[in-house]
């Protein structure tokens, strides 16, 4: 309805009218509903243009986030040094004060004392990267930007990219790139494997959130690990060991016959991830839809018409 409204009202024409595959629209990928009530006129042509016009675009998302809750002159984050022999428990997603963090040890990355202006602020400790990667106190802005897109990932990026554009410095603490990270389907396994155990992780989906986080650090403290609450593909052998089951004996994946790549390319196609008319003939179309869609699950990213894409493209169709 509320798409319908922006053609009545002369807001959109056909041409404008393509979306992602949940229907978000334009520059800032505003659904419909959003649109009518957030998007911003900001040159007073009498149109909200989030397509062409850079002023409306970055008006609309500014408004955005001041209508949910954006507080001016508030830090994103700050990173932070944490003691040794620390509680990484306690980074379980509550809130503290910045001096109650202080109490505990935690101290800002380049030494010193907090700001006193930032001292009352509440925060959550993060560690995206675990232990040995950096750990960052998570302010109500950060929160803000999730609401635009709720992915602790997403929000980070946006608050360096914002630091860089500042001026200011980027994360201190190393990223742990040895340690890798685990694709979709190690997640998915990783979750079921942990409801078995009796840590609830909740509905296993491949999508790692706050609940399967809670239950990789209660596995963690059982273990006497450190509860950082992330996982790794060494976790996710201990968390085999302990349930009893072997790790599925990878195998390489068998090309499709035209017919398997003309099924495929209606699957992408249908999914979100256009490559092309399904003619069964692997161009550069395909291969891009291909890594495309395994980027979105997950996915080693190799761009090849395989069984194994055409298993998990069936999936997400299904």
């Amino acid at each position: 309805m509320a798409l319908t409204e922006m053609v009545e009202r002369g807001l959109a024409d056909q041409t404008q009218l393509r979306s992602s595959w949940a229907g978000a629209l334009g520059q800032p990928q505003f659904m419909p509903d959003v649109y009518l009530t957030t998007a911003v006129d900001w040159d007073n042509d009498g149109r909200a243009d989030i397509w062409s016009n850079r002023g409306d675009v970055a008006a609309s998302i500014a408004h955005y986030l001041s209508d949910r809750g954006w507080r001016r002159g508030e830090p994103v984050f700050e990173e932070a040094r944490l003691p040794a022999n620390f509680d990484y428990g306690v980074a379980d997603g509550s809130q503290r004060t910045v001096s109650e963090w202080a109490a505990l040890g935690v101290a800002p990355i380049g030494g010193g004392d907090w700001p006193a202006n930032e001292q009352a602020l509440r925060a959550q400790l993060f560690l995206p990267a675990g232990a040995t990667g950096p750990a960052l106190l998570l302010h109500h802005n950060f929160s803000v930007i999730r609401r635009y897109n709720n992915s602790d990932r997403y929000a980070l990026v946006v608050a360096l990219l914002a630091r860089a554009l500042d001026g200011r410095q980027g994360l201190v603490q190393a990223w742990p790139r040895q340690l890798g990270s685990l694709n979709r389907e190690q997640i998915l396994e990783l979750q079921t494997l942990l409801n078995g155990l009796g840590f609830e992780a909740g509905e296993p989906d491949g999508l790692f959130g706050s609940r399967t986080r809670a239950a990789v650090r209660g596995f963690q403290a059982g273990e006497s690990l450190p509860a950082d609450g992330f996982p790794t593909a060494a976790l996710l052998d201990q968390i085999r060991a302990k349930a009893g089951v072997a790790p599925a004996v990878a195998r390489e994946p068998r090309g499709l016959d035209r017919g398997g790549v003309r099924e495929l390319q209606r699957l992408l196609n249908r999914i979100g991830h256009s490559s092309g008319a399904p003619d069964g003939v692997i161009g550069e179309r395909t291969r891009e839809a291909i890594r495309a869609f395994e980027r979105a699950r997950g996915m080693e990213v190799r761009g090849r018409a395989t069984d194994v894409v055409l298993e998990a493209a069936r999936a997400a169709a299904s």
